[in-house]
């Protein structure tokens, strides 16, 4: 990367922390931006930030006002990786959370649809000698360094040709500084290091339940990096953890979101909702590899116990097991959890089957029909490399299923690849607890056998009661039978699992406003778009949610807001808009109804479209015409069973003609 595409920030580093003469810094509101010492407060105290979290907030804060796209924010903050745009998203979210609202209940980071965003709060840039004397002569205590009142300390980066380089031609003093400094820090951490491993006489009562997350390792050095060891060895320590009594183990689903080489382990920690986090990294030398994990303690921060393998660098499955074995061992000897003999089980020893099965798995639960095709491939050529590997067949049932939710997706044909793969899984594992919720999703939208897809369901939780995809499915079942109190304890038992999921949450949404909560839903669905703007479910159904409200300018709102219509070019959104100024939501309503059927003209089977907006108008005779045309197809899905709970079909439930329709899906 070259010297202009840095921001000025960045480039003037040295010379802002070696400056004794003058400080430099930024002040918004009643918070500080140090950006020399990475240092942010609020009210003078610390405020806790991940280093990327940091850098976002550097960048955005020094260019205030203006707008920062995404793909410059990746540039330059994740210039060292390859990462997703999301993870922007996700980073602003945070700092959303971490920074609050002024006392006008206003954000400070605005986003700016299908750019990026702009820092909008008022921002001072101030330059002051550091050490202000006041009148009696002596040093203000207002201005002493804060960075001394920091209760977390860092780990200080190794030091380097490549760091001292441009410091060659600083003046001595400025080199003296430096090794002092990294120096001094040095020996700081070593001394909390001892203390935190004299403090290691400390136990753990077997009863009480704790949670801990185990994250995706990092490499000590990038030349000899090896992914598949990095969610390898941690997927093989959560297998081996999870089999213990009383111990709450957060799924690789949840964890590896935090394979960024610079997540801050705590934060991580308090975003799972969990006890304790397992750290690791790992270090591939002269044919050996080590790895060394951390037991840090999320409340206090401090690593309560550090355990160490060293081995031959030879089969990677087998190390990743051997690692597991023995770190996964030393760890529950440590909680004082029941030890066992479990080895993770792999159901393939072929590497690149594995590895493949980790792509497919990583891209199945985003529920995008791009996504899933790519799942679907990657699961597709696990197989092929290794007939055998039930996971593999289970993963590739999961995403047919998800598929077939897709519009103009043939769902039996889905169904019935769903089927062939899941029963595979299951001849080679018959307590393959996903398989088993898979087959129970299919039992309920395709073969509408409801009692026999409860007692798959049950089945799954019971294999795998730290399952989260297990207690999702059963939450899902129950909600479609209009069980929505037992529906809802398995979704928030889902999310205790897996907290960080974005699926759980605005599923969770979903069953609010199902149940006829909605200013629940509302605010449920609201944060889940925060936490991912791009999951076009949760707009969906908080529009939804607004209408039944009788709130049509907040649906409205939402409506425009949605992936859908923002893609929409510049005159259609200005039509959108002209139309509810002139009629109001019903006006939005007809115009839909209007374009689906200029669809119906070319041939399009729009019946599904125009009976849920005829449903919306309070049409009846509309809206039971299409149902029935609907209905007319043998096509099976869960959308005809949501019928059955949909608050917008209320006004038809006394109609003897939705009450036929309603029969052919066996349900009441």
């Amino acid at each position: 990367m070259s010297l202009e595409n840095f921001p000025s920030f960045l480039l003037n580093f040295s010379e802002f922390e070696m400056n004794a003469e003058e400080k430099h810094f930024y002040r918004f509101k009643a918070f500080r931006l140090d950006v020399a010492e990475r240092q942010l407060l609020h009210h003078n105290m610390p405020v806790s930030l991940t280093p990327k979290a940091f850098d976002v907030l550097a960048v955005l804060v020094e260019r205030s006002g203006h707008l920062v796209e995404k793909d410059e924010l990746l540039r330059l903050v994740w210039s060292d990786s390859f990462v997703e745009e999301a993870n922007v998203a996700r980073v602003v979210h945070t700092l959303r959370k971490t920074l609050g609202e002024d006392e006008n209940g206003n954000k400070f980071i605005e986003t700016v649809a299908k750019k990026g965003y702009r820092f909008v709060a008022k921002v001072s840039e101030i330059r002051e000698p550091a050490a202000r004397r006041s009148e009696n002569g002596k040093q203000d205590p207002s201005t002493i360094d804060e960075k001394f009142s920091e209760t977390e300390v860092q780990t200080p980066p190794s030091v380097t040709d490549q760091t001292i380089a441009p410091l060659v031609s600083k003046p001595k003093q400025t080199a003296r500084i430096v090794l002092f400094t990294v120096g001094f820090m040095s020996a700081v951490f070593l001394i909390l290091s001892l203390s935190f491993n004299f403090q290691s006489g400390f136990s753990f009562n077997p009863n009480d339940v704790k949670s801990i997350a185990v994250l995706p390792l990092k490499p000590l050095t990038a030349e000899n990096r090896e992914p598949i060891y990095e969610f390898g060895i941690a997927d093989a320590l959560i297998f081996k953890l999870s089999s213990a009594k009383n111990l709450v183990v957060r799924p690789l689903s949840a964890t590896r979101r935090y394979a960024d080489l610079e997540q801050d382990a705590a934060v991580a920690g308090r975003e799972q909702k969990v006890d304790y986090v397992l750290a690791s990294n790992y270090q591939i030398a002269d044919g050996k590899i080590l790895v060394t994990s951390q037991l840090i303690n999320v409340q206090s921060g401090q690593v309560e116990e550090v355990f160490k393998d060293l081995r031959e660098n030879a089969n990677k499955l087998a190390v990743q097991e051997a690692v597991a074995a023995n770190i996964g061992q030393s760890l529950l000897k440590t909680l004082n959890r029941k030890s066992n003999n479990f080895s993770a089980k792999r159901y393939t020893t072929n590497e690149e089957a594995y590895r493949l099965y980790l792509q497919g798995t990583a891209l199945a639960d985003k529920r995008s029909q791009k996504d899933e095709a790519k799942a679907i491939e990657y699961f597709e050529k696990a197989i092929e490399l290794d007939p055998n590997y039930a996971l593999a067949y289970a993963g590739l049932a999961n995403a047919h299923n998800a598929v077939a939710i897709f519009k103009g997706i043939d769902t039996h044909d889905e169904y019935l690849k769903a089927k062939a793969a899941v029963e595979k899984a299951l001849a080679i594992d018959e307590n393959l607890s996903e398989a088993h919720s898979y087959v129970g999703e299919m039992k309920m939208n395709y073969e509408w056998d409801f009692a026999g897809a409860e007692v798959e369901m049950k089945k799954g939780i019971e294999l795998d009661p730290n399952s989260s995809n297990a207690h999702r499915m059963y939450a899902l079942y129950l909600n479609s039978m209009g069980r929505f109190d037992e529906s809802i304890a398995e979704i928030k038992t889902a999310i205790d699992l897996e907290p960080a999921s974005v699926l759980n949450q605005s599923i969770y949404g979903m069953i609010l406003y199902f149940a006829r909560r909605y200013d629940e839903a509302i605010v449920q669905l609201e944060r889940t778009i925060e936490m991912d703007p791009s999951l076009k479910r949760s707009y969906r159904w908080l529009m939804k949610s607004y209408q039944m409200k009788g709130n049509d300018e907040k649906a409205f709102e939402w409506f425009l807001r949605s992936p859908k219509i923002k893609a929409d070019n510049p005159e259609k959104i200005t039509m959108w808009k002209e139309t509810y100024a002139k009629s109001g939501w019903r006006g939005i309503t007809q115009q839909q109804i209007k374009e689906e059927k200029e669809n119906e003209k070319k041939g399009k089977d729009i019946s599904w479209e125009l009976m849920v907006f005829f449903a919306e108008l309070g049409d009846k005779e509309q809206a039971i015409f299409y149902m029935e045309k609907v209905f007319s197809s043998d096509e099976r899905s869960w959308g005809k069973i949501s019928m059955t709970i949909d608050p917008r079909y209320d006004f038809l439930r006394s109609d003897p003609r939705f009450k036929e329709v309603i029969k052919r899906i066996g349900l009441k």
